[in-house]
């Protein structure tokens, strides 16, 4: 008797919103990092939503000051989201010496199942209208108020998008849970000024400079 086996397609490997964020943030072929002043802040105010988004959604669930916590944990919550896509093998680490001096460490794709997912989830939502289900609502609103559109679609790089004014809308209405939603808006707003005020400042720096 012959027993025939179904060909199975792998289950993507469960992941955090931060390391969502920073596998969209990271290029699949060079390793390198997109809009890498902006992202260590959504992904601090991503941890702030795991929160909630496990259960926990009551207003206490937020530090007094979100603001000031996502500016105090971004650099840890990056490099722990680092460490997790690190660990999952979905990145590997690639580190080089430019002129023989400087270290460079880039972290190319390593196992694309999870992003390539992702991507296939956030285009269903976003291009083809389909309900956001919570934690893709929460990844859209990080991307949004953090102005990441465009690690998700790179054609998202204007207001007049249809792309951006979709996750847009869904920012701003697709949320069930009125409590869920006040934490995602201060939590993705508190990152967005942040990060506006971290880029104002590098401005500054390099105009003293030159």
């Amino acid at each position: 008797m012959t027993t025939s086996t179904a060909a199975s397609t792998p289950t993507p490997i469960p992941a955090t919103l931060g390391e969502e964020i920073l596998l969209l943030s990271l290029d699949d072929t060079t390793g390198e990092a997109r809009l890498p002043l902006r992202t260590p802040h959504a992904i601090a105010a991503a941890a702030l939503l795991e929160r909630s988004l496990s259960g926990e959604t009551d207003d206490a669930v937020l530090p007094d000051d979100a603001a000031k916590w996502i500016y105090g944990n971004s650099t840890k919550e990056y490099e722990k989201a680092l460490r997790g896509v690190l660990d999952k093998g979905l990145i590997r680490k690639e580190q080089r010496r430019v002129l023989l001096v400087f270290r460079t460490t880039r972290y190319p794709e390593a196992d694309a199942t999870v992003e390539s997912a992702l991507r296939g989830r956030l285009a269903e939502v976003v291009l083809t209208g389909a309900e956001p289900d919570p934690r893709t609502a929460a990844l859209i609103s990080l991307l949004h108020h953090g102005d990441l559109h465009t690690l998700a679609f790179p054609d998202a790089d204007s207001d007049e998008s249809p792309v951006k004014r979709r996750m847009t809308e869904i920012a701003e209405r697709h949320w069930a849970d009125p409590a869920l939603r006040r934490m995602a808006e201060t939590a993705a707003a508190a990152a967005a000024a942040l990060t506006a005020a971290t880029m104002a400042t590098t401005v500054v720096v390099i105009t003293t400079v030159t």
